[in-house]
């Protein structure tokens, strides 16, 4: 009997528990309903408010209209588009500039109750109290107060305009809206004169060592290399003097392009509203701690910050690898030197040719020796300094990239005269295939596979009119008007990179000729590695090296 009294009062009990919970989530339900239903209210009511200020203030031509009594014009327009996509789209004008009577808007000019719009912290003083702390730390606001201006958010973000990045918008339209916060001081008059009472002096100027300025301007933020303490205190801009900028900090394996740019953090996050002072977050703070600690500057991707949607197939020179080629080169590079060092030992194993000479002979005209040790000494420099580069090692990127640039543009011009000198002398036959091309490539390829070990002599032997035998008139046809062509064609698309389609093959434009650029430097590393070894196969190591200085050989 007890059982089954019991059983019916727990049914009874949980049945009024469940009803309870059906009303509160009805209740919760209902205050949801009525909060949207208010703030949609809110937002209708300030949007036909904001109506009636925008059927002049809309206007273009209101500036034009409206001076003030010493004749100077007042930034009267908000264009209406921009106001309706920025943060504050849902607040009525009124919010911010406030009438001094009910009737204040009723005629032109108005009267304010205010003499200036309230200003930012009166909404966000809490919410951004780590912002404005910034902000009084950055020399902005040091050296702008000691000129008894004021510097505040408006200073830099039109309140009429400003919007949050969003995460599917295109990070280079952000950058450049971004700059143009900076641009409007740093790069106008009337602006640099107003905060700072000085004349200005084009400030892009300040920026002389940055290769290609316009596209770093459109493409990196200004504060990326003006803010403080890396990739967190964007408000806090240093001086001048105290910001470190040099092109590795971008332009490397570690690049500030995977760790520091672009980055923003997304109010959208969870334990954003945490230490805002908004309300007791004590008991939260102690239950998350490691989770909001690991929060705090968290990057957007793996990359760090919003890169992988930065540099997805994009090219960025120093800093965009291509692991595959690279291992393919040094696989290639290492398998060569091994034959080469096995090839050089069989050599000094074997028997030496025993040369009968004959009458000494001019083998190298002058003009071919010039162009030879001038095209050394460039490609010399052209490696190092595009190995610094392409893997941010053994020089410093600036130096690096400006000596790449100008010793490459001294390899085009000499490669045209070059060519001009083939023709109009008639040394282009030498690069051609004679008739017996065939049967010379297979004999002279026997040489050096065999007969080089035995003391045999070399069968293209030392004729001025045929001083290239078949297998280097194949490599350096080969080198002349297929590798170089390709490296400079290449070499100058990435030094004027507009000219660059944006995609060429399915693939990011640039990514695609820098491959090209760095597989043809690649290829040409290992033929000098091949030609370097092969100059040591004549009468004694240095005999050939000898005859490209005097140009002279013995039949």
């Amino acid at each position: 009997m007890f059982i089954k009294q019991a059983s019916v009062c727990l049914v009874l009990a949980l049945g009024l528990f469940m009803a309870g919970v059906v009303h509160a989530a009805g209740d919760t339900t209902a205050q949801s309903e009525q909060l949207y239903s208010k703030a949609a209210q809110l937002r209708q009511g300030a949007l036909k408010q904001n109506q009636k200020c925008f059927s002049c203030h809309g206007d273009a031509g209101i500036t034009a209209k409206w001076v003030t009594d010493r004749g100077r014009t007042l930034q009267l327009h908000v264009d209406e588009v921009d106001y309706r996509n920025s943060v504050h789209s849902g607040q009525s004008c009124q919010s911010c500039h406030e009438g001094a009577t009910e009737d204040a808007f009723a005629s032109a000019p108005h009267k304010f109750k205010n003499k200036k719009p309230m200003d930012c912290q009166s909404c966000h003083g809490n919410y951004f109290k780590d912002i404005y702390e910034q902000v009084d730390r950055s020399y902005h606001t040091k050296a702008i107060a000691k000129k008894g201006k004021e510097f505040s958010c408006a200073s830099c973000h039109d309140a009429h305009t400003f919007h949050l990045p969003e995460r599917t918008e295109e990070i280079a339209s952000g950058v450049v809206e971004a700059n143009e916060r900076c641009f409007k001081c740093h790069s106008d008059l009337r602006g640099y004169q107003k905060l700072t009472d000085k004349k200005l002096l084009d400030q892009k100027m300040g920026h002389w060592f940055l290769p290609n300025k316009e596209k770093h301007f459109e493409s990196v933020s200004c504060v990326a290399c003006h803010e403080g303490k890396e990739g967190t205190e964007v408000h806090v801009i240093m001086e001048v003097k105290d910001t470190k900028v040099n092109c590795e900090s971008c332009h490397s394996k570690s690049s500030a392009m995977t760790t520091k740019l672009n980055k923003y953090r997304s109010e959208q996050r969870a334990f954003a509203m945490v230490n805002k002072g908004l309300f007791d977050d004590t008991e939260l703070k102690t239950k998350n701690a490691e989770a909001i600690k690991a929060s705090v500057g968290e990057a957007d991707s793996v990359l760090g910050f919003m890169n992988t949607r930065l540099l997805e197939n994009k090219y960025i020179l120093g800093v965009t690898q291509t692991p595959w080629l690279n291992i393919k080169f040094v696989q290639i590079l290492v398998a060569m030197l091994l034959l080469i060092a096995v090839h050089a030992a069989l050599r000094m194993m074997g028997s030496k040719a025993t040369h009968v000479h004959g009458e000494t002979v001019t083998m190298f005209p002058f003009t071919v020796r010039l162009w030879h040790w001038i095209n050394a000494i460039l490609f010399a420099i052209l490696i190092v300094s595009g190995f610094a580069m392409h893997f941010g090692i053994g020089m410093g990127f600036e130096p690096a990239q400006s000596t790449h640039a100008y010793f490459a543009l001294g390899l085009v011009a000499l490669w045209i005269l070059y060519l001009l000198y083939l023709i109009l002398s008639g040394q282009f036959m030498q690069y051609l295939p004679r008739a017996d091309f065939i049967s010379a490539s297979f004999a002279q390829a026997k040489y050096y596979m065999l007969g080089i070990y035995s003391g045999q002599e070399n069968p293209a032997g030392h004729d001025p009119a045929k001083r290239l035998n078949p297998l280097q008139q194949t490599a350096y046809l080969s080198v002349l008007f297929v590798l170089f062509p390709a490296l400079i064609v290449s070499g100058l698309a990435l030094f004027i990179p507009e000219v660059i389609p944006p995609e060429l093959m399915g693939m990011d434009g640039k990514h695609l000729v820098s491959l090209v650029h760095t597989g043809a430097a690649f290829l040409m590393v290992l033929f000098i590695v091949i030609h370097l070894y092969l100059c040591t196969t004549g009468e004694s190591v240095f005999a050939l090296v000898r005859s490209m200085v005097t140009g002279k050989m013995k039949k």
